[in-house]
C-alpha cells in the first residue's frame, strides 16, 4: 500500500468516526426532545379530558335545571341559558 492510498484511507476512516459520535449526539438528543412532546401531548390529553366532562357536566346540569329552579338559577347568573331540547322522534 501507497503511502497515499493509506493517508487517504485514514482520513476518510477518521471522517467516519466523526460522523457516527455525531449520529450519537443527535439520536440522544432526538431521545429528548421525543419525550419532551410526549410529556406535553400527556398534559395536552389531560385537557381534552376535562373539557369534555365539563361539557358533560354542564349537559347533566341543563337537564337538572329543567326541573329545579336554584340549578336554573345558577346557571343563569354563571352567563348560561338554557333551551329545551326537542323531543327526540322516533326511529321509523
Amino acid at each position: 500500500m501507497k503511502r497515499w492510498e493509506f493517508s487517504a484511507l485514514f482520513v476518510i476512516g477518521i471522517v467516519c468516526f466523526c460522523l457516527t459520535l455525531i449520529c450519537i449526539v443527535f439520536a440522544r438528543q432526538n431521545q429528548k426532545l421525543q419525550a419532551e412532546v410526549q410529556a406535553q401531548q400527556v398534559v395536552i390529553n389531560k385537557g381534552t379530558l376535562s373539557k369534555q366532562i365539563g361539557i358533560n357536566l354542564l349537559r347533566e346540569m341543563g337537564n337538572v335545571a329543567q326541573t329545579d329552579e336554584k340549578m336554573k338559577q345558577l346557571l343563569q347568573e354563571n352567563g348560561y341559558s338554557l333551551s329545551a331540547n326537542p323531543a327526540a322522534s322516533p326511529a321509523p
